[in-house]
């Protein structure tokens, strides 16, 4: 499929100026708001005339600002339509718009980024960034629809592994970018079975992606060009929680892709949540209760994504927040399902120091996940089950995960385990 050309620029140019008029301005203006009255309010009766004035004249000075951002966005997001100045020419001599190159890592990075961070209230300015869970195999252009399988795929096996990545990431985090990294889904391909990657928006909540997700396995399943032997899913961070909220979705309406998953890998997957998004909303709590300075930027704060708010207990049920209390302190606390009966867990923990007991590991982990969360078993929460058949830790931090040497290891023992057991 392609892309007219400037689209995506176009709506990069919309979705900045939405940032600058519904982030930035805002948060401006708000600690302006605050100051001034703090200001004012020493005064006394003798300011409040003063600081009338002034008011109207610093709202007007924010609406000037906010229409010209909008004017702004939606002069360069027309000018990018046609870039070049030029469009192809049909026989007739009609010009039709051309077709955009495939666009570089470095630009579906930031998209993922935007995906990923941006409330859907300022994403809707930008068409170009929805998107819809997808299939993609290694080496071909665009997604993969089910249908297309047989085709994309001409070296299917009877065992498939699906790759799901994290947060703000697509299916490019499983490719190496240097040379000490590996890539696993040409580890798959060596252990004799068939790669499929998995592209999804992350900042929508974990829940619906899993349930896309779980639509996808059963059309995958369906329509896979050989009989298939076994399913592996292999989720990293994010993608090991939409794993489960997969299963999840899948045992609620008998789905049968079930009935051919052996395995699920889970790559530094807070199962518990991340001590990052935890200390977030503390912090954005705090800013909005302890000082009228601060309330702006707390509120700057809770714009991020639900997808990201997900991540502060690793809450797969939308059903566990309470009702208008998003962003209330370390709210989102869910009832933990068991481990999916029927297939085997295994649990990757990365960490920062080779040595076990660095405080550095027990602090922060592999940088963003801890190892309680990562194995499912805190002090105070335990994923309840048959368990998880492996346990295993590497020596690399979160981001290095996907492309980790012992964690390729990892993956081929078990894929060589589920061959050897039919």
């Amino acid at each position: 499929m392609t892309e007219r050309v400037g689209t995506a620029a176009a709506s990069w140019s919309r979705l900045t100026a939405a940032v600058a008029d519904q982030v930035v301005v805002t948060a401006v203006e708000g600690v302006h708001r605050a100051v001034s009255d703090s200001v004012y309010r020493w005064l006394g009766p003798l300011g409040r005339p003063v600081q009338r004035y002034t008011d109207a004249v610093s709202a007007g000075a924010y609406r000037a600002v906010r229409l010209g951002l909008r004017g702004a966005g939606e002069v360069a997001a027309a000018a990018c339509q046609f870039p070049h100045g030029r469009a192809a020419a049909t026989a007739d001599g009609e010009a039709t718009p051309t077709a955009s190159p495939p666009p570089s890592r470095a630009a579906i990075k930031a998209r993922a980024i935007a995906q990923g961070v941006l409330s859907p209230e300022l994403l809707s300015v930008a068409p170009a960034f929805e998107e819809e869970l997808s299939l993609r195999y290694p080496g071909r252009p665009g997604p993969v629809a089910p249908a297309e399988l047989a085709a994309a795929v001409p070296m299917a096996g009877p065992h498939l592994v699906v790759f799901v990545h994290g947060l703000v990431d697509t299916e490019q985090v499983w490719f190496p970018t240097d040379e000490r990294a590996v890539c696993l889904p040409a580890a798959v391909e060596a252990s004799g079975a068939t790669p499929l990657l998995v592209r999804y928006a992350t900042g929508r909540t974990i829940e619906r992606n899993g349930r896309d997700l779980d639509a996808a396995m059963e059309a995958v399943v369906t329509s896979w060009p050989v009989p298939l032997a076994s399913l592996t899913l292999v989720g990293h961070s994010m993608g090991g929680l939409l794993a489960r909220a997969a299963c999840a979705a899948a045992v609620a309406r008998g789905a049968r892709w079930l009935d051919r998953l052996g395995d699920l890998l889970y790559l530094g997957t807070p199962h518990l949540g991340s001590w990052l998004e935890k200390v977030a909303n503390v912090t954005s709590w705090t800013l909005r209760r302890t000082s009228r300075h601060a309330a702006p930027i707390g509120a700057l704060l809770d714009g991020r994504s639900q997808g990201i708010k997900d991540l502060r207990f690793g809450t797969t049920e939308t059903a566990a927040w309470p009702e208008g209390r998003v962003d209330g302190l370390l709210t989102g606390r869910p009832v933990d399902a068991p481990w999916l009966v029927g297939a085997r867990h295994h649990l990757v923990v990365g960490r920062l120091h080779p040595h076990s007991g660095h405080p550095l590991n027990a602090v922060l982990g592999d940088a963003l996940v801890r190892s309680s969360s990562a194995t499912g078993a805190g002090r105070w929460r335990r994923i309840e089950g048959t368990g998880p058949a492996r346990v295993t830790t590497v020596d690399a931090s979160h981001v290095r995960l996907p492309r980790d040497a012992e964690v390729a290891s990892v993956l081929s023992a078990v894929l060589a385990e589920r061959r050897r057991a039919g």
